[in-house]
């Protein structure tokens, strides 16, 4: 039998990036789990392209691991991962960051 849990997520800081790079927002929010808070500070916004189209992607924080290699701070399980995706863009079109597809 499994057990499922309420995941609740609040988006507490949306900061813009200088115009011109592929950066657009770094984000900060709050992800309470079993009554248990995480604040996870720095998800990425960024413009891509996929396909040939334009996208935009929300990825974790990332620091540089001992090989000087780029690697996420933190991962998600995909149950969240997507839930978590759709309130920072939302967030983000709210503040003015980046466009409604």
């Amino acid at each position: 039998m499994s057990e499922t849990e309420t995941v609740l997520a609040e988006v507490i800081k949306v900061r813009k990036a200088p115009v011109g790079g592929k950066l657009l927002a770094l984000v900060d929010v709050v992800i309470v789990i079993h009554g248990i808070e995480f604040k996870v500070r720095g998800l990425r916004v960024s413009r891509e392209i996929m396909d040939g189209n334009h996208a935009t992607s929300v990825t974790s924080p990332l620091h540089r691991d001992i090989d000087g290699q780029w690697s996420p701070t933190v991962t998600f399980p995909e149950e969240l991962h997507q839930p978590l995706t759709d309130i920072v863009l939302a967030a983000c079109i709210d503040a003015g960051v980046c466009q409604e597809a």
